[in-house]
């Protein structure tokens, strides 16, 4: 009869324990379909994406698309109640309800203005003329002597120690 009772008990336990989970995911949105979504420079595919995540805390999220301004934004996913100690292990294992943690962000992208190649050269000339008017520097920057090279050995002398690198020429 004790074994029946042990058999039951830890039949119902191994219940509990397998019915507790966590299911924590990311869903990107935004205005543009099929814009390309990346959460901490790894690709989770086009929006609406869909990404599990493991822990809480800090996310860089990045949308792009061609012809569109790309967003990159610094989320901070925060743990909800159950996700601290020691009701984590209780929402994790013992708990026989199964928890979904879903975090929805909406990404509106905005259509890339084209720059204009006179824009482009008026602001380069502005740049030159604003570097024109810099003040001269005090003491610039002298450039490095060349290295002496070494002197040549006159025929049969011996090759001192202190430049193994130096190789002697031999004529017949």
């Amino acid at each position: 009869m004790t074994t029946g009772r042990t058999v039951r008990l830890a039949a119902v336990l191994a219940g509990l324990t397998a019915a507790g989970c966590v299911d924590r995911r990311f869903v990107i949105e935004s205005n543009v379909p099929n814009a390309q979504v990346y959460i901490d420079n790894k690709s989770i595919g086009a929006a609406p994406a869909h990404a599990p995540y493991e822990y809480y805390g800090y996310y860089t999220i990045k949308v792009v698309q061609p012809g569109y301004e790309t967003i990159e934004e610094r989320v901070h996913v925060r743990a909800p109640w159950y996700a601290y100690p020691p009701i984590d292990f209780l929402a994790e294992v013992v708990w026989p309800f199964h928890i979904r943690d879903t975090r929805r962000y909406y990404f509106k992208l905005t259509e890339a203005t084209q720059a204009r190649g006179d824009d482009i050269l008026m602001k380069a000339e502005e740049l030159r003329q604003r570097g024109m008017t810099l003040p001269q520097a005090e003491r610039p920057a002298e450039p490095r002597p060349p290295k002496p090279k070494p002197a040549a050995l006159p025929p049969g002398a011996p090759v001192p120690d202190a430049v193994p690198s130096v190789v002697p020429s031999v004529t017949p």
